[in-house]
C-alpha cells in the first residue's frame, strides 16, 4: 500500500478497479487521465483557482484510490471544502456508464453523455472490459475525524456482464454522426417525446397556449436557452398535473411531450402536449 500523510477529513472519492488479474501500468495511467479529463471538463473549466484532483491514497491487490479536490494554495498543497463537488463527480461518472449498460426504468431517463464524455468513460473502464469477474466501484466516503474514521456517503458498483455491454454501446455511440443542433435543424412540425423538462420560472395561473406567459423552462435536448413554456388545451389540466402536490416544481424534472416553436430558425418557446413522469433534479 502507498499512502501520503494528508490531514484525513473531508470528502474523498475512492474508485476500485478490481480486473481479477494484473492491470498494465499504461493502462491503468490511461484510464486515471480519463477520469481526469471528465473532471476538468466539467469542474475547472481551464481556471489555475479551481479544485485539481489529488490521489490522497492507493493502494495495491485490486486498485483502490482514494482521490479528493484541492487547491494550490502559498505554493503548497491545502485542502478545501469539496464535498458537494465529490458527490456530483461521483454521480456524473455513475450517470454516464449507467446511461450505456442501458438496465433499469432509472437508466432510461439519463441524458446521454456528450461523446468526449463517453470517450473518457470508454478509456477509464478499459482496464476491466472483457476481464472475467471483473468489478468497478465507485464510492463517496467522509472522513469526519482526524483519527481516520470513515462513513460512506453513496457507492456505486458495476459487474463484468454491465461494463462489457457498456463498452460496445460507447463504441456505437460514438461511431454516430454528431447531432444536428437546435439551430442547425430544419422547421417542423415535430413533437419530441419523453424529453426533460426542467421549470425555472411558474405562476399559479392556469396553463395559456399563446400569448404573453409568465411560466418558463429550459429543455437540455432541444436547447440550453430558458424560454416560454405554454400548455396544449385540448388536453385538460396539464400544468396543474405537473404542478399538483409538488412544493417546490423547481426541483423536479418533468418527463413530458413538447412541441419546439420557430420563427427564421431560432427556437422561440415551448408547448408541452403530454406529462410521462417527474422525479427530483440531481443538482438541487
Amino acid at each position: 500500500m502507498v499512502s501520503y500523510d494528508v490531514k484525513e477529513e473531508g470528502d474523498r472519492l475512492i474508485i476500485t478497479l478490481d480486473p481479477g488479474q494484473p492491470v498494465e501500468l499504461t493502462d491503468l495511467a490511461d484510464s486515471f487521465a480519463a477520469l481526469s479529463r471528465i473532471y476538468e471538463r466539467h469542474y475547472r473549466s481551464g481556471s489555475d483557482d479551481a479544485l485539481r484532483l489529488f490521489v490522497t491514497k492507493l493502494e495495491t491487490g485490486s486498485v483502490i484510490a482514494e482521490i479528493a479536490p484541492y487547491g494550490i494554495m502559498m505554493g503548497g498543497i491545502a485542502m478545501m471544502d469539496g464535498g458537494m463537488i465529490v458527490t456530483d463527480f461521483a454521480n456524473r461518472v455513475w450517470r454516464g456508464i449507467s446511461y450505456f449498460t442501458g438496465g433499469g426504468k432509472d437508466t432510461k431517463l439519463l441524458e446521454a453523455p456528450s461523446k468526449e464524455d463517453a470517450a473518457d468513460l470508454k478509456e477509464f473502464t478499459r482496464p476491466l472490459v472483457g476481464k472475467t469477474g471483473a468489478r468497478l466501484g465507485i464510492k463517496q466516503a467522509r472522513y469526519e475525524k482526524t483519527d481516520g474514521e470513515k462513513k460512506t456517503v453513496v457507492e456505486y458498483k458495476f459487474d463484468e456482464a454491465e461494463l462489457n455491454k457498456a463498452s460496445v454501446n460507447i463504441d456505437k455511440a460514438l461511431a454516430l454522426p454528431a447531432p444536428k443542433k437546435p439551430e442547425d435543424e430544419d422547421q417542423d412540425d415535430k413533437i419530441r417525446s419523453e424529453v426533460m423538462l426542467f421549470l425555472e420560472q411558474a405562476n399559479r395561473g392556469p396553463g395559456k397556449e399563446k400569448g404573453r406567459t409568465g411560466d418558463r423552462g429550459r429543455v437540455p435536448d432541444i436547447s440550453d436557452k430558458v424560454l416560454p413554456v405554454y400548455f396544449r388545451q385540448s388536453i385538460q389540466g396539464l400544468k396543474e398535473r405537473m404542478l399538483q402536490g409538488k412544493d417546490n416544481p423547481f426541483a423536479m424534472v418533468f418527463v413530458v411531450d413538447i412541441y419546439a416553436t420557430r420563427m427564421d430558425g431560432e427556437i422561440k418557446g415551448y408547448t408541452v402536449t403530454e406529462i410521462h413522469d417527474s422525479f427530483e433534479r440531481d443538482d438541487e
